[in-house]
């Protein structure tokens, strides 16, 4: 009797143990951005999945995370959040979060505005082949270095 005992209490913790994990299995299976676009109505859950992907390296959750914060969608809006984690996905290479960088340094949020940063990482999102970057990055070369043919700088050939 005790025997059987311990094995019904193994298989629950077993299948309770399974549960969990399928949890954790399905957010990763989703790839944790499509959140977002899978009607996930409850912004816990999806801060949840993104926060613990966005830990783990995933450079899409670290993106979703950052606009999260950054529009307050699921979570008190907090700009300079928003801007530590768009420079994490932007190093670990997200063309998007590059240019969110741009942004965040030309327009000052979540950190100080500095025209020669707003222009680097506008430089690196348009070399990754984010269109809007060059735009930006043609005004902000403009303001800048007014006096020159074009904007450009002679360092950025």
């Amino acid at each position: 009797m005790k025997t059987l005992f311990i094995a019904i209490l193994l298989l629950a913790s077993i299948n309770l143990n399974a549960k969990t994990t399928n949890i954790y299995q399905h957010a990763r299976d989703m790839r944790i951005s499509s959140l977002n676009h899978q009607n996930v109505k409850n912004g816990s859950k999806k801060l949840f999945f993104a926060t613990r992907a966005a830990k783990r390296g995933n450079v899409r959750a670290q993106f979703d995370l950052a606009m999260m914060y950054a529009s307050g969608n699921g979570v008190a809006k907090n700009e300079r959040t928003a801007f530590n984690w768009f420079h994490k996905a932007a190093r670990n290479g997200h063309a998007r979060a590059k240019y969110y960088m741009g942004l965040s340094f030309l327009q000052g949020r979540g950190v100080k505005k500095q025209l020669h940063l707003a222009r680097y990482w506008f430089k690196l999102a348009s070399k990754a082949g984010y269109s809007k970057a060059v735009y930006h990055l043609s005004k902000v070369e403009k303001a800048l270095y007014p006096h020159t043919r074009g904007g450009n700088h002679y360092s950025m050939r």
